[in-house]
């Protein structure tokens, strides 16, 4: 809540005991999160596009898997971060998956956010059916811990809200509000959204 008097409908709490609660707008068309285009960009240059599946085969995989983990203990998690990126280079000169022989094509990275496979562009649907179908043991050897970071995660499907405690209103002189900046980009985006999910339905074409 933002006005005195009032009670929040999520805690039940008045004006100074809200701390604000987050919100969330579900996205039309998911979108790939800006800070994680160099880690999804790895994972699809060192899985297979077909079964997901890493370029190694299972033997290497668990030689490795047994290296990163010795080096964590030994030596830190710098070695071994070391080490996930020179298998990442490795994995991304590899052109054949070794569990279902299907080849492996270069994928191009067009900044900000648009990857592109054989001149064709990979929507942001198809990267994360892509990025879901790599295994837990897989991202462990990608620097994932699929506890906390499975790749697909790094494409969005819904959009966070921060509270009004983050973005308060203010009140004019002329005793109109005035909303925060954030506020107004937050409306611009939920308009857009609306926009898009009603051409989705409407069937109107991909360009649109």
């Amino acid at each position: 809540v933002i006005d005195p008097g009032l009670r929040c409908r999520t805690c039940g709490g008045k004006l100074k005991e809200c701390i604000g609660h987050f919100g969330y707008i579900e996205l039309a068309r998911s979108i790939i999160h800006i800070n994680y285009v160099k880690i999804v960009l790895d994972v699809l240059r060192s899985t297979c596009g077909i079964c997901g599946g890493i370029l190694l085969d299972k033997n290497s995989k668990e030689s490795l898997i047994n290296e990163l983990n010795i080096l964590e203990k030994e030596k830190g998690v710098t070695a071994k971060r070391r080490k996930v990126r020179e298998i990442i280079n490795i994995l991304k000169n590899i052109k054949k998956c070794s569990a279902c022989g299907e080849k492996k094509y270069n994928i191009k990275l067009e900044k900000p956010s648009s990857f592109y496979e054989k001149d064709k562009r990979l929507t942001p649907i198809e990267i994360r059916a892509r990025l879901s179908k790599v295994s837990d043991e897989d991202c462990i050897l990608l620097g994932l811990n699929p506890r906390y970071a499975r790749p697909e995660w790094m494409v969005l499907t819904v959009l966070p809200i921060p509270p009004v405690t983050i973005r308060p209103s203010i009140t004019l002189e002329t005793g109109e509000r005035s909303e925060d900046d954030l506020t107004h980009i937050l409306g611009d985006i939920v308009r857009i959204n609306q926009r898009l999910f009603e051409n989705i339905n409407a069937g109107a074409p991909e360009i649109i």
